[in-house]
């Protein structure tokens, strides 16, 4: 079973538009080394959008090479073709993730039938284990009574619920605490990480775990140690740079905040270089607040 934090990796690119691997294998090699669980290669926050199948492979293909064995692994494998997804799941297999998470279909609207017979057919490809990824936001949407009936598939053994909506979530926890409790049911949204967990979520697989691992990994600890007032203060703390993150075109804020890091990140989007320049500076004050808010604790 999935449980704990998770990160989303970013995808660092070139001046010309390329995964620039050299800053990339520098992340990895950051992160190797925190208490995060595991990562999830060519997810929404790391632009998989942007790259073409050929690519979308070669980054799962270079992150399991640095990380299969050490982290738990998750590989991106959403498209709007279902034979292109089929091709994420079996590089994924090849190269030894421990799942794939696919959203529902994009751009053309589908019904809730239409999203489960999705599900169904790629289950039914049995190539490797599937998380589902609800994201609302840019993609169809897995409504409840969906849910409830993707639960029946054992080669779906998870969802990130990227919804941010809390009602939702609650639901969805006792939906499969009733049905199905091995199920792995986590939050996509580092702002509610604990209040998700209380819901009944057993982890998360967020941009944060990366960004800033230490402080997800410490907000776990607090919690699974019963301390959760402090677990939930120091989610609070975050809150702040998430809005500043925010503010800019996503995932471009949540870059400017790992620059402040002292990784490469580069943009595949036009930026609005005169917006952010006093941007990175708010950043870096907020983050440095943060890291100072869990030095207090002890």
């Amino acid at each position: 079973m999935f449980k704990g934090p998770y990160g989303v990796l970013l995808t660092p690119f070139t001046e010309d538009g390329k995964v620039d691997y050299n800053a990339f294998e520098s992340e990895l090699d950051f992160l190797l080394q925190s208490d995060i669980q595991g990562f999830f290669a060519c997810g929404t926050t790391g632009e998989f959008v942007s790259l073409s199948p050929e690519e979308n492979i070669e980054l799962m293909k270079f992150t399991a090479k640095r990380l299969a064995g050490k982290k738990q692994l998750l590989a991106g494998a959403s498209d709007p073709n279902p034979a292109t997804s089929i091709s994420y799941l079996k590089a994924a297999q090849e190269c030894g993730y421990d799942a794939a998470m696919i959203c529902p279909p994009y751009y053309f609207t589908m019904k809730q039938e239409d999203v489960v017979r999705y599900y169904k057919y790629m289950a039914d490809q049995n190539i490797i284990d599937l998380i589902l990824y609800k994201i609302p936001m840019f993609t169809n949407t897995i409504e409840l009574p969906s849910f409830e009936k993707l639960l029946n598939e054992k080669r779906i053994v998870g969802m990130k619920d990227s919804s941010g909506n809390m009602k939702q979530i609650a639901h969805e926890a006792d939906i499969v605490r009733r049905n199905r409790p091995d199920f792995a049911l986590m939050t996509g949204t580092d702002d509610c990480i604990v209040p998700a967990l209380l819901a009944g979520c057993v982890g998360s697989v967020t941009a944060f775990s990366v960004i800033v691992p230490e402080v997800n990994a410490k907000i776990y600890e607090l919690f699974n140690s019963g301390n959760i007032t402090e677990a939930m203060d120091l989610n609070r703390k975050a809150l702040k740079l998430l809005r500043l993150a925010d503010s800019v075109m996503f995932p471009s804020g949540y870059k400017l905040v790992y620059e402040q890091r002292g990784f490469s990140m580069g943009h595949c989007q036009v930026v609005d270089e005169q917006a952010i320049r006093s941007l990175r500076l708010s950043m870096r004050a907020e983050l440095d607040e943060l890291f100072r808010g869990i030095k207090k604790i002890k």
